[in-house]
């Protein structure tokens, strides 16, 4: 009789675990200064959003935090909804917001060291019976090329006067 028992709550939790979601890829697409203000600057930044599942993940929202060179810089989120197809992409746009001190010191170390390292993390919420959170990650790193670290200089430097 155990057995009998047994044997359905088993294959319920094959079942169960068989459809839990691969997280999404969430890369940035795009930043663009909104607005500035004296303590707070706010980005528009469009996440592209891939789905390596064989199933499409219908959002229904998403949180992002954006850590560059090891410090929070950045967090946002967002109640857009987007059905990412199976094996696709979709763009979602987060507003997100830092202060005047954290982007006057990610300034002084791109001018420095002239690279970004960055990480990207945060939780897509999926519109589904079960309400489903999918925490995600990606890390990455941009390199400034010699004209373009001279120009971050002279913007720092004019910053300063």
């Amino acid at each position: 009789m155990a057995r009998l028992i047994a044997l359905p709550l088993l294959l319920l939790a094959a079942a169960c675990t068989s459809t839990q979601p691969i997280p999404p890829q969430v890369f940035i697409s795009d930043l663009r200064l909104l607005d500035s203000s004296v303590f707070e600057q706010r980005f528009q930044i469009d996440l592209r959003i891939g789905n390596p599942n064989d199933f499409a993940l219908p959002l229904d929202g998403i949180t992002f935090d954006l850590d560059v060179n090891g410090a929070d810089f950045a967090s946002g989120f967002s109640n857009q909804s987007a059905t990412v197809p199976r094996l696709g992409e979709a763009v979602l746009s987060v507003t997100a917001s830092t202060t005047l001190v954290d982007l006057v010191q990610q300034m002084v170390l791109l001018a420095e060291r002239g690279d970004l390292s960055y990480r990207v993390h945060g939780v897509a919420y999926l519109d589904s019976l079960a309400r489903r959170r999918a925490p995600y990650e990606s890390i990455g790193t941009f390199r400034l090329l010699r004209e373009q670290q001279i120009k971050a200089e002279r913007v720092q430097f004019q910053a300063l006067d």
